[in-house]
């Protein structure tokens, strides 16, 4: 369901850290600060969430509690295989802070890995290195309002490897020093952070929130705090946050993997049993008052500098807490379908001739378990937002006059169910890791204080209440939700006039005048594309037996390749490869990719509009998406083996009937404004200017204006990839849980029933140069912007992959060890970045690569940052790098390539998708974790010293400026 922007806040108000490395410090004897006044060791924890519900937990989830009242949840889960899944929640965050402490929540997470009991400021992230624990894939945090959560995904459970995964997560619960001079040394390093996180979107929603909860707490406490606490903070204040918060009674600790849970209860209680709450704990915060009695209001927030324009009506109410019981979910069954529906409505009008708006949503969400807010929002065209307060308040008003459809509930119901569905066939291989993992589902649980229950019983009270749904039930739910005077109808826009308020409020008044009809009843409808005429034949069958592929040529040159695998329960992952993508664009049609995608994406097929496909394919697990890629366009689509036929057809109407329709030329003219303004107002904007010019001002790789993008036409989107569709060389791949004997007569009915294809794909050998810069070199870019985020960026020449994939990987480890020595100098000795990066991008397509350096930072410190990325690169270049730098570079690489033979995204997308065009891509894949493993310290030098030095670089910088100063700076 689609969120308004001020849902957002949610999003951005989370400080998430990744890559966290530690700063240079001497050992510190002193004991852990939490101990300071600690003297409760007994303490009862808070109940569990099915205490108070009739709904039943997972059975295979192990709740407990130690006697000091720290809670855990535990549970074994084969996928990963050898993997383990650790959490560590702390049911405090921002919203807990004193005047004195806004921003040490989030400072603190920094903090607890800048020294602890066991280990030194330079001590512990090398030794995670060494045992395949890399930052980003499997260490990460995050600090919110009301909660911090640490994560680590352990590569494996061998005892080292677990000893020092809870002796870590125990030091973070209690153990920091918080040394004075390591907080000072953080304190740049935050306002860096807080600089890359400031927008134009971030500083509106602040001052929405004034409007709307002026006395709330929450309006105060976002999480990445103020200036001056960050740089005067006093020790004392650090502490007095982490003694008060970080406390066994306020952690929940989660474990899921490949491990016994004996196992992981023992080492639980092991690392955390002897730690005590103090005598004086923090307390919940008074959160304030929610306004209420407001009556119907307006408000206008504007910056030149935003995106899109955004209308939104909204409400706020106090939330009534209740326990999660199966009448509870029941209750509030009817108001999400009906937003729902309402969302379905603001999607089809958008595509109408002459429609205000590009898009629309409508939800209702629960905030700190305080706050209730409902939201119906559509975002305008240019200039285009009083129009849209029409089209907002008609649609609200017919949603409570008339109510819903039986089609409409119909739709909402099938996607609703199969969802449901479709995660309990899924559930046998759900992950344990990541974000979206079990060990994170459990962890957010406890601040949702939701009962985890299985998938079986999900669908089941899904089930029931689906059943007894009516058009009845959802206009009650709807019409009882917002019946209230209390609305806010927020515009947020670019600008707008003096009296633009009292104009928002007439408008509004002037269109809740005008009577509403009833929505219409819509049609049922088939599915138009079932015969493809004759199928094809199998002309050639080989299997590569030591990697699971099967791959055919059929008759009519289509290319097969096929992977049954047991690494996602009930899904198939489908890809179309064809035609030349990027490489085969004129070099005068700048920016007709972009068009192409969404005439293909939105524009439906010939006999259905992309509106009736929705209902057509409603309850269906289906799906198709182009992409344009280096050298080959893609349609791929996700689906299960009871819809394997239909996604197949699906696929293969996409090829012999797109509909390249007006709805989506309109569609993409409405959001042109959007993407000139991010391109132009924004650093990731200043970033694609960079880009081009790293090509050599090939067309290819330019920068549109608007002009151009508004000129293109569904013809051109045709007559540049429709030849590509009917007869290019086409290579159709296939991966996860299907039977090829089963799936082979569907392909032929589909796929082999197609016109004859080319037998390989277009030589276009003389389309992939791309002329560089002259190194070396440096340029200045800009972009129009009042907020302060600048980037320092190096690039190095490189080659493009060719065949050469073996300096490729061995570029890609280079790229670590660089990563690593920016961070340490950049980041932790000067604090001036929070996340300097560094990557190797080779080409697979054309005869270009960028190993590239980047540093976001102040505009002030761009120039310094820049060069001494080439300083630091030069220095790595000329004394090499030592075995241990090597060693903690691959470890955690080797540990991931491991995770990935298990990953159908990788044997898809890496692998099968175009082996039969590139058949070298087999012994690529058969090669590569022991080509990997055997990189070599000698290998690793020989490659800084031929490309990071000076000599071969390109020094640029991104800085935002006034309007007259914005462009290219030569």
């Amino acid at each position: 369901m689609r969120k308004s922007v001020l849902l957002l806040v949610i999003l951005l108000g989370l400080a998430a850290v990744g890559f966290l490395i530690l700063t240079k410090g001497e050992p510190d004897t002193r004991p852990p600060t939490v101990k300071t006044d600690a003297s409760v060791k007994e303490a009862d924890p808070e109940p569990w969430p099915q205490e108070s519900s009739d709904i039943p937990p997972d059975p295979e989830v192990r709740f407990g509690a130690l006697e000091n009242g720290l809670r855990y949840m535990i549970r074994a889960n084969p996928e990963p295989p050898g993997r383990l899944a650790l959490r560590l929640h702390v049911d405090a965050g921002s919203l807990m802070e004193d005047d004195s402490q806004r921003g040490l929540a989030h400072f603190l997470e920094h903090m607890v890995f800048n020294g602890s009991k066991n280990f030194t400021p330079d001590e512990l992230i090398p030794k995670m290195q060494r045992l395949g624990i890399a930052f980003g894939a499997h260490a990460n945090a995050y600090t919110s309002f009301d909660e911090t959560v640490y994560m680590l995904d352990l590569p494996n459970t061998e005892p080292d490897t677990l000893d020092l995964a809870f002796t870590v997560m125990r030091d973070f619960a209690d153990g920091a020093l918080l040394k004075p001079e390591e907080i000072d040394k953080e304190r740049g390093v935050i306002l860096s952070e807080k600089t890359s996180r400031d927008s134009v979107q971030r500083r509106l929603m602040e001052q929405q929130f004034e409007f709307l909860l002026p006395d709330h707490l929450v309006t105060h406490r976002f999480p990445i705090g103020v200036e001056e606490v960050i740089t005067g903070a006093p020790r004392e204040r650090f502490v007095d946050f982490y003694t008060r918060y970080y406390i066994p009674q306020q952690i929940t600790f989660v474990a899921v993997g490949d491990l016994e849970p004996d196992v992981m209860e023992e080492r639980i209680k092991e690392a955390f049993s002897t730690m005590a709450n103090p005598a004086n704990p923090g307390s919940d915060p008074d959160l304030g008052p929610i306004p209420s009695g407001t009556g119907f209001r307006t408000a206008i927030f504007t910056d030149k500098e935003v995106t899109s324009d955004e209308l939104s009506l909204l409400t706020i109410r106090p939330h009534e807490r209740k326990p999660d019981t199966e009448a509870v979910r029941l209750d509030r069954m009817p108001l999400t379908l009906a937003h729902a529906i309402l969302e379905r409505r603001f999607e089809i009008l958008a595509k109408k001739e002459g429609s205000p708006i590009s898009t629309g949503g409508a939800g209702r969400s629960v905030w700190f378990k305080a706050i209730e807010f409902g939201s119906i929002d559509v975002t305008p065209g240019e200039d285009r937002w009083r129009d849209a307060v029409t089209v907002l308040e008609q649609e609200f008003r017919r949603a409570r006059e008339h109510g819903f459809t039986e089609a409409e509930l119909a739709e909402v119901k099938a996607k609703t169910l199969n969802r449901y569905e479709q995660l309990v066939k899924r559930a046998p291989t759900r992950k344990s890791d990541g974000r979206g993992g079990l060990a994170s589902q459990l962890s957010n649980t406890v601040n949702d204080e939701q009962v985890f229950s299985t998938p079986e019983e999900n669908l089941r009270i899904v089930r029931k209440g689906l059943e007894a749904m009516t058009p009845e039930i959802l206009h009650e739910a709807f019409s009882q939700f917002w019946q209230t005077p209390d609305l806010a109808l927020i515009l947020t826009t670019k600008e707008a006039g003096e009296n633009a308020e009292e104009e928002l409020a007439a408008l509004y008044e002037e269109s809740a005048s005008v009577p509403v009809a009833p929505p219409e009843e819509a049609g049922a409808q088939e599915f138009a594309y079932t015969d493809f005429g004759p199928p094809g034949t199998v002309v050639s069958d080989t299997t590569h037996e030591d990697l699971g592929i099967r791959q055919l040529v059929l008759s009519n040159n289509v290319r097969v390749n096929l992977k049954p695998t047991d690494f996602e329960k009930n899904s198939i992952r489908i890809v179309a490869r064809f035609g030349s993508g990027k490489l085969g664009l004129p070099q005068d049609k700048t920016g007709l990719d972009t068009f192409t995608s969404m005439v293909m994406n939105t524009g439906g097929l010939g006999k259905h509009s992309a509106d009736e496909l929705q209902r057509v394919l409603a309850g269906k697990n289906v799906g198709a998406a182009l992409a344009v890629g280096e050298n080959a366009f893609t349609i791929s689509g996700r689906t299960t083996p009871e819809d394997l036929e239909l996604q197949l057809q699906l696929m293969a109407a996409g090829f012999t009937d797109p509909g390249y329709r007006e709805e989506a030329v309109r569609q993409f003219r409405k959001i042109i404004p959007q993407i000139m303004t991010s391109l132009n107002h924004t650093l990731e904007g200043g970033m694609a200017h960079m880009e081009a010019w790293l090509h050599g001002g090939d067309g290819r790789f330019a920068v549109p204006t608007g002009e151009v993008l508004a000129a293109y036409e569904a013809a051109d989107a045709k007559g540049w990839i429709h030849p590509q569709l009917t007869g290019s060389h086409l290579e159709v791949s296939m991966v996860g849980d299907f039977d090829p004997d089963e799936a082979i007569p569907l392909i032929l009915e589909t796929f082999g029933a197609l016109p004859q294809r080319a037998s390989s794909p277009e030589d276009l050998a003389d389309a992939r140069a791309i002329t560089m810069p002259p190194t070396p070199g440096e340029r200045t870019f800009t972009y129009e912007s009042k907020i302060p985020r600048a980037a320092a960026a190096v690039v190095w020449k490189i080659p493009g992959i060719t065949d050469n994939i073996a300096e490729a990987r061995r570029l890609n480890i280079l790229a670590q060890i660089l990563d690593d020595r920016m961070r340490e100098k950049i980041r932790e000795e000067l604090g001036a970045s929070y996340s300097p990066f560094a990557g190797s991008s080779p080409s697979q397509a054309f005869d270009y690569g960028a190993f590239t350096a980047l540093s976001l930072g102040k505009p002030e410190d761009s120039t310094k940052l820049g060069k001494l990325i080439v300083e630091i690169a030069q220095k790595l270049a000329e004394e090499g790098v030592s075995a241990d730098e090597l060693d903690r570079a691959k470890k955690p690489a080797l540990s991931q390539l491991e995770k990935t033979l298990r990953d159908n995204n990788y044997w898809l997308g890496t692998v099968m998708a175009q082996s039969q065009a590139e058949p070298h891509r087999l012994d690529w894949a058969r090669q590569r974790d022991e080509d990997y493993a055997s990189i070599t310290l000698e290998e690793i030098n020989e490659l800084a010293k031929r490309y990071l030095l000076p000599g071969n670089s390109l020094r640029m910088e991104l800085l935002p400026v006034a309007a007259e100063d914005a462009g290219q700076v030569p």
